[in-house]
Protein backbone atom coordinates (compact mmCIF):
# COMPACT_ATOMS: atom_id res chain seq x y z
CA UNK A 1 0.00 0.00 0.00
CA UNK A 2 1.18 3.31 -0.77
CA UNK A 3 0.47 6.59 0.75
CA UNK A 4 1.40 10.31 1.04
CA UNK A 5 2.56 11.21 4.29
CA UNK A 6 2.24 15.12 5.73
CA UNK A 7 4.19 14.80 9.34
CA UNK A 8 3.91 17.97 10.06
CA UNK A 9 5.50 20.32 11.92
CA UNK A 10 5.13 18.83 15.32
CA UNK A 11 6.51 15.19 14.18
CA UNK A 12 9.90 16.66 13.29
CA UNK A 13 10.34 18.49 16.54
CA UNK A 14 8.58 18.06 19.19
CA UNK A 15 6.73 14.81 18.61
CA UNK A 16 9.45 13.19 17.13
CA UNK A 17 8.80 9.61 18.81
CA UNK A 18 5.03 10.08 17.18
CA UNK A 19 7.02 10.32 13.85
CA UNK A 20 9.51 7.77 14.80
CA UNK A 21 6.85 5.18 15.83
CA UNK A 22 4.42 5.92 13.15
CA UNK A 23 6.53 5.07 10.23
CA UNK A 24 8.32 1.82 12.05
CA UNK A 25 4.68 0.55 12.62
CA UNK A 26 4.07 0.83 8.89
CA UNK A 27 6.52 -0.52 7.43
CA UNK A 28 5.68 -3.59 9.49
CA UNK A 29 2.57 -3.57 8.17
CA UNK A 30 3.56 -3.43 4.56
CA UNK A 31 1.94 0.47 4.17
CA UNK A 32 4.92 2.60 2.33
CA UNK A 33 4.58 6.48 2.94
CA UNK A 34 6.21 9.13 0.84
CA UNK A 35 6.99 12.08 2.70
CA UNK A 36 5.11 15.33 1.14
CA UNK A 37 8.60 17.27 -0.55
CA UNK A 38 8.36 21.21 0.59
CA UNK A 39 5.30 20.78 2.67
CA UNK A 40 4.47 23.92 4.55
CA UNK A 41 2.95 24.08 7.97
CA UNK A 42 -1.10 23.72 7.66
CA UNK A 43 -1.75 26.32 10.13
CA UNK A 44 -3.34 24.22 13.19
CA UNK A 45 -4.81 25.65 15.08
CA UNK A 46 -5.00 29.40 15.50
CA UNK A 47 -4.40 30.99 11.79
CA UNK A 48 -7.95 30.26 10.84
CA UNK A 49 -8.86 32.38 13.39
CA UNK A 50 -6.54 35.34 12.23
CA UNK A 51 -6.39 35.52 8.49
CA UNK A 52 -8.73 32.84 7.08
CA UNK A 53 -7.99 32.82 3.29
CA UNK A 54 -4.24 32.63 4.42
CA UNK A 55 -4.91 29.74 6.73
CA UNK A 56 -6.79 28.02 3.73
CA UNK A 57 -4.12 28.89 1.18
CA UNK A 58 -1.60 26.80 4.04
CA UNK A 59 -3.34 23.90 3.45
CA UNK A 60 -4.22 24.29 -0.11
CA UNK A 61 -0.75 24.62 -1.03
CA UNK A 62 -0.03 21.42 0.58
CA UNK A 63 -2.90 19.67 -1.26
CA UNK A 64 -1.91 20.70 -4.33
CA UNK A 65 2.26 19.35 -3.74
CA UNK A 66 0.00 16.03 -3.05
CA UNK A 67 -1.54 15.94 -6.41
CA UNK A 68 1.26 16.65 -8.50
CA UNK A 69 3.18 13.25 -6.55
CA UNK A 70 0.34 11.07 -8.25
CA UNK A 71 -1.14 9.25 -5.06
CA UNK A 72 -4.83 9.87 -4.53
CA UNK A 73 -4.89 9.72 -0.41
CA UNK A 74 -2.58 11.23 1.97
CA UNK A 75 -2.26 10.15 5.83
CA UNK A 76 -0.89 12.74 8.79
CA UNK A 77 -0.10 11.26 12.64
CA UNK A 78 -1.26 14.98 13.81
CA UNK A 79 -5.05 15.49 15.02
CA UNK A 80 -5.35 18.84 14.29
CA UNK A 81 -3.16 18.61 10.98
CA UNK A 82 -5.88 16.20 9.74
CA UNK A 83 -8.49 18.57 11.17
CA UNK A 84 -7.15 21.39 9.07
CA UNK A 85 -6.71 19.63 5.67
CA UNK A 86 -10.26 17.87 5.81
CA UNK A 87 -11.47 20.94 6.43
CA UNK A 88 -10.21 23.06 3.79
CA UNK A 89 -10.51 20.05 1.44
CA UNK A 90 -14.27 20.34 2.55
CA UNK A 91 -14.32 23.81 1.97
CA UNK A 92 -12.66 23.96 -1.59
CA UNK A 93 -15.20 21.59 -2.73
CA UNK A 94 -18.25 23.37 -1.58
CA UNK A 95 -17.25 27.24 -1.98
CA UNK A 96 -16.43 27.84 -5.94
CA UNK A 97 -15.51 31.53 -5.37
CA UNK A 98 -12.92 30.58 -2.81
CA UNK A 99 -11.43 27.89 -4.53
CA UNK A 100 -10.60 30.52 -7.13
CA UNK A 101 -9.07 32.58 -5.39
CA UNK A 102 -6.96 29.93 -3.28
CA UNK A 103 -6.09 28.65 -6.63
CA UNK A 104 -4.58 32.16 -7.76
CA UNK A 105 -2.95 32.72 -4.33
CA UNK A 106 -0.72 29.75 -4.78
CA UNK A 107 -0.87 29.35 -8.32
CA UNK A 108 -1.72 26.05 -9.00
CA UNK A 109 -5.35 24.20 -9.77
CA UNK A 110 -7.23 22.58 -7.24
CA UNK A 111 -9.22 20.37 -9.53
CA UNK A 112 -8.49 17.67 -7.67
CA UNK A 113 -8.11 16.84 -4.20
CA UNK A 114 -6.69 13.59 -2.23
CA UNK A 115 -8.22 11.58 -0.11
CA UNK A 116 -7.01 12.46 3.90
CA UNK A 117 -7.14 9.92 6.31
CA UNK A 118 -5.73 9.92 9.77
CA UNK A 119 -2.87 7.37 10.44
CA UNK A 120 -5.53 6.10 13.07
CA UNK A 121 -8.19 5.79 10.20
CA UNK A 122 -5.46 4.30 7.73
CA UNK A 123 -4.74 1.66 10.12
CA UNK A 124 -8.22 0.71 11.50
CA UNK A 125 -10.34 0.51 7.88
CA UNK A 126 -7.50 -0.49 5.35
CA UNK A 127 -5.67 -2.69 7.94
CA UNK A 128 -8.21 -3.72 10.15
CA UNK A 129 -8.17 -4.91 13.74
CA UNK A 130 -7.65 -8.87 12.60
CA UNK A 131 -4.59 -7.30 10.28
CA UNK A 132 -3.08 -5.50 12.90
CA UNK A 133 -2.96 -8.43 15.38
CA UNK A 134 -1.29 -10.78 13.13
CA UNK A 135 1.77 -8.78 13.71
CA UNK A 136 1.44 -9.22 17.56
CA UNK A 137 4.22 -10.54 19.06
CA UNK A 138 4.48 -9.41 22.75
CA UNK A 139 0.36 -8.62 23.45
CA UNK A 140 0.44 -5.89 25.83
CA UNK A 141 -1.63 -8.41 28.88
CA UNK A 142 -2.37 -6.71 31.91
CA UNK A 143 -2.37 -3.08 30.62
CA UNK A 144 -5.47 -1.19 31.74
CA UNK A 145 -5.33 1.75 29.23
CA UNK A 146 -7.23 5.33 28.43
CA UNK A 147 -8.19 5.71 24.73
CA UNK A 148 -8.14 9.42 24.43
CA UNK A 149 -9.35 11.03 20.86
CA UNK A 150 -9.39 14.70 21.90
CA UNK A 151 -11.96 17.26 19.89
CA UNK A 152 -10.14 16.85 16.24
CA UNK A 153 -9.74 14.06 15.33
CA UNK A 154 -13.78 13.14 15.10
CA UNK A 155 -15.51 16.44 15.07
CA UNK A 156 -17.16 18.09 12.91
CA UNK A 157 -18.15 14.66 11.74
CA UNK A 158 -19.92 16.36 8.79
CA UNK A 159 -15.94 17.07 7.17
CA UNK A 160 -14.13 14.52 8.62
CA UNK A 161 -16.31 11.91 8.49
CA UNK A 162 -14.75 9.72 11.18
CA UNK A 163 -15.80 7.18 14.03
CA UNK A 164 -18.34 8.34 16.26
CA UNK A 165 -18.12 12.20 17.37
CA UNK A 166 -19.04 11.23 20.98
CA UNK A 167 -17.82 8.04 21.56
CA UNK A 168 -15.41 7.03 19.44
CA UNK A 169 -13.73 3.53 19.30
CA UNK A 170 -11.17 2.91 16.95
CA UNK A 171 -8.42 3.36 19.07
CA UNK A 172 -9.80 1.20 21.63
CA UNK A 173 -10.35 -1.77 18.97
CA UNK A 174 -6.52 -1.27 18.05
CA UNK A 175 -5.50 -1.67 21.90
CA UNK A 176 -7.73 -4.30 22.72
CA UNK A 177 -6.50 -6.63 20.08
CA UNK A 178 -2.71 -5.66 21.05
CA UNK A 179 -3.91 -7.26 24.53
CA UNK A 180 -4.55 -4.62 26.48
CA UNK A 181 -7.72 -3.42 28.14
CA UNK A 182 -9.52 -0.12 27.68
CA UNK A 183 -11.79 1.77 29.89
CA UNK A 184 -15.28 3.19 29.73
CA UNK A 185 -14.93 6.78 30.72
CA UNK A 186 -16.55 10.28 30.02
CA UNK A 187 -13.60 12.04 28.19
CA UNK A 188 -12.50 10.46 25.87
CA UNK A 189 -13.35 12.99 22.99
CA UNK A 190 -13.36 15.66 25.37
CA UNK A 191 -11.05 19.09 24.91
CA UNK A 192 -7.79 19.39 27.07
CA UNK A 193 -7.39 22.96 25.88
CA UNK A 194 -4.21 22.49 23.76
CA UNK A 195 -4.96 25.38 21.35
CA UNK A 196 -5.32 27.50 24.90
CA UNK A 197 -1.57 26.36 25.73
CA UNK A 198 0.33 29.91 25.29
CA UNK A 199 -2.33 32.23 25.60
CA UNK A 200 -5.33 31.12 28.29
CA UNK A 201 -2.92 28.87 30.87
CA UNK A 202 -5.79 28.66 33.61
CA UNK A 203 -8.11 27.47 30.80
CA UNK A 204 -5.60 24.77 29.22
CA UNK A 205 -4.72 23.87 33.24
CA UNK A 206 -8.34 23.07 34.31
CA UNK A 207 -10.09 21.19 30.66
CA UNK A 208 -6.34 18.96 30.96
CA UNK A 209 -7.13 18.04 34.85
CA UNK A 210 -10.25 17.10 33.98
CA UNK A 211 -9.04 14.84 31.37
CA UNK A 212 -6.18 13.25 34.01
CA UNK A 213 -8.56 12.85 37.07
CA UNK A 214 -11.42 11.12 34.69
CA UNK A 215 -8.85 9.09 33.20
CA UNK A 216 -7.98 8.00 37.12
CA UNK A 217 -11.44 7.83 38.66
CA UNK A 218 -12.25 5.41 35.54
CA UNK A 219 -9.41 3.15 36.73
CA UNK A 220 -6.50 4.13 34.03
CA UNK A 221 -2.91 3.19 34.20
CA UNK A 222 -1.83 5.83 31.40
CA UNK A 223 -3.55 7.68 28.74
CA UNK A 224 -3.25 6.96 24.65
CA UNK A 225 -2.87 9.57 22.46
CA UNK A 226 -2.77 10.15 18.65
CA UNK A 227 -2.30 13.68 18.67
CA UNK A 228 1.10 15.49 19.32
CA UNK A 229 -1.03 18.59 21.08
CA UNK A 230 -2.47 16.13 23.41
CA UNK A 231 0.41 14.62 24.75
CA UNK A 232 2.39 17.59 25.09
CA UNK A 233 -0.32 19.25 27.14
CA UNK A 234 -1.25 16.50 29.09
CA UNK A 235 2.39 15.43 29.88
CA UNK A 236 3.96 18.75 30.36
CA UNK A 237 1.05 20.18 32.16
CA UNK A 238 0.43 16.88 34.66
CA UNK A 239 2.87 18.46 37.37
CA UNK A 240 0.78 21.77 37.39
CA UNK A 241 -2.40 19.93 37.36
CA UNK A 242 -1.36 17.80 40.33
CA UNK A 243 -0.19 20.93 42.24
CA UNK A 244 -3.38 22.51 41.22
CA UNK A 245 -5.65 20.20 41.90
CA UNK A 246 -3.91 18.18 45.34
CA UNK A 247 -3.88 15.03 43.39
CA UNK A 248 -1.09 12.87 42.41
CA UNK A 249 -1.88 11.57 38.85
CA UNK A 250 1.46 9.49 37.50
CA UNK A 251 -0.31 8.80 34.06
CA UNK A 252 2.00 8.09 31.33
CA UNK A 253 0.46 9.91 28.31
CA UNK A 254 1.81 7.24 25.38
CA UNK A 255 0.99 7.77 21.18
CA UNK A 256 -1.15 5.05 19.70
CA UNK A 257 1.89 3.78 17.40
CA UNK A 258 4.74 3.60 20.68
CA UNK A 259 2.26 0.77 21.76
CA UNK A 260 1.85 -0.90 18.86
CA UNK A 261 5.52 -1.02 17.91
CA UNK A 262 5.98 -2.44 21.45
CA UNK A 263 3.94 -4.96 20.55
CA UNK A 264 5.63 -5.89 17.12
CA UNK A 265 8.69 -6.60 19.35
CA UNK A 266 10.29 -3.53 19.15
CA UNK A 267 12.30 -2.50 21.26
CA UNK A 268 11.24 0.81 23.76
CA UNK A 269 14.30 2.59 22.99
CA UNK A 270 13.51 2.87 19.51
CA UNK A 271 9.49 3.93 19.98
CA UNK A 272 11.28 7.05 22.08
CA UNK A 273 8.94 5.49 25.32
CA UNK A 274 12.48 7.74 27.29
CA UNK A 275 11.64 10.75 25.38
CA UNK A 276 7.92 11.14 27.29
CA UNK A 277 8.14 13.20 30.74
CA UNK A 278 5.90 11.03 32.91
CA UNK A 279 7.51 7.88 32.20
CA UNK A 280 6.07 4.70 31.02
CA UNK A 281 9.24 2.57 31.71
CA UNK A 282 8.12 1.91 35.20
CA UNK A 283 4.81 0.84 34.30
CA UNK A 284 5.80 -1.06 31.44
CA UNK A 285 8.32 -2.78 33.69
CA UNK A 286 5.67 -3.95 36.32
CA UNK A 287 3.35 -5.40 33.56
CA UNK A 288 6.39 -7.67 32.56
CA UNK A 289 6.59 -5.73 28.49
CA UNK A 290 10.14 -4.57 28.56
Amino acid sequence: MNCAYYPGCSAHALAREYDRSARLVCQRLGIHLTEVQDWNCCGATAAHSLDHELAVSLCARNLAIINRMSLDRVTTPCAGCFNRLKSVSFELKNAATLKAKIEQAIDAPLDRLPEIVHLLQLLVQDIGPEGLAKHVVKPLRGLKLAAYYGCLITRPHKVVAFDDPEQPSSMDRILEVLGAQTVKWSHKAECCGGGFAASETSIVLDLSGQVLEAARQAGAEAIVVACPMCQANLDTRQEAVEKGRGTRYNLPIVYFTQLLGLAYGYPSGRMGLRRLIVSPLPLLKKKGLI
